[in-house]
């Protein structure tokens, strides 16, 4: 069994308010350290549960939290930024599971830093008209080279949300998220043993009980902008239409068009800075 990991940083052990997990701050070594101390667990329960390779990608930020040194040494790390699939990079039809770690709620949604992709730029993302958040549009990109979500770790929000999404996903809930910046944390080696075995049981479910990949082509991308001047911007996109003033739509039968114009629409609405 070849498992993948994508590894986020808001939804990872301990993490409870913003200035945790951006690079710099004086708070943004204990992310890597909960970070590495999340993935190592997953990797433990993983060959526990009978996975013959691991790939693990830094998913947060620039893709340099995780340091290789402090990895599980039977795993792969994929590091860095400008990475063609962003989030899943690494991903491909070759893998029997994913696992996504660290995730955290979409955008006005309940939970700890709650937001989609862009903290500012982008206020919802729709697909076929529902909300989604980034487990689901990452869920989706496993889905169309044929894997599974089979495991998903974040506050109790995200938790809830993707066992509504995908039937037999396994979850282990790393906080009880109290408000946007707070959070009530369980000791990190209590969140590690949780996740360690929750992998290992997700597997062994997923050996006995086959999750169904998540497709549903036709898609229809909406994303719902801060302001006029994003949705201006990401509308440079060819094949994009406005849908209401802030909202931009882009369809395709391919998901991998979809995935694509939802990363070429976040970077070029981006270039907007309301303070210049």
């Amino acid at each position: 069994m070849r498992v993948f990991i994508s590894i986020d940083a808001e939804g990872s052990t301990g993490i409870f308010k913003l200035s945790q997990v951006i690079p710099g701050n004086p708070d943004y070594d204990f992310c890597r350290r909960m970070m590495e101390g999340d993935a190592n667990a997953a990797i433990r329960g993983a060959f526990s549960g009978g996975a013959l390779d691991v790939l693990v990608n830094d998913a947060h930020n620039n893709g340099d939290n995780i340091r290789i040194e402090n990895l599980d040494s039977r795993a792969r790390l994929i590091s860095g930024s400008a990475k063609p699939l962003s989030m899943m990079e690494g991903i491909s039809g070759a893998f029997d599971a994913v696992l996504l770690l660290g995730y955290h709620s979409r955008k006005c949604d309940r939970g700890v830093i709650a937001h989609t992709y862009s903290y500012s730029s982008m206020f919802e993302v729709r697909i076929n008209g529902r909300p989604v958040g980034e487990a689901e549009i990452n869920g989706y990109l496993a889905g169309s080279f044929g894997v599974p979500v089979a495991f998903l770790s974040g506050d109790q929000y995200v938790t809830e949300n993707i066992r509504s999404v995908i039937p037999g996903v396994r979850t282990v809930d790393t906080k009880r998220a109290i408000g946007v910046a707070s959070s009530e944390c369980v000791h990190p080696e209590v969140s590690w043993k949780r996740i360690e075995d929750g992998v290992a049981a997700a597997l062994a479910d997923l050996k006995r009980n086959p999750i169904k990949p998540m497709k549903d082509a036709p898609y229809t991308l909406e994303i719902q902008f801060a302001t006029t001047a994003h949705a201006a911007l990401a509308l440079r996109l060819p094949g994009s239409n406005i849908a209401e003033p802030t909202t931009v739509r882009y369809k395709a039968d391919d998901y991998m068009r979809i995935y694509n114009a939802f990363l070429c629409m976040a970077a070029l609405s981006s270039a907007f800075d309301e303070r210049a």
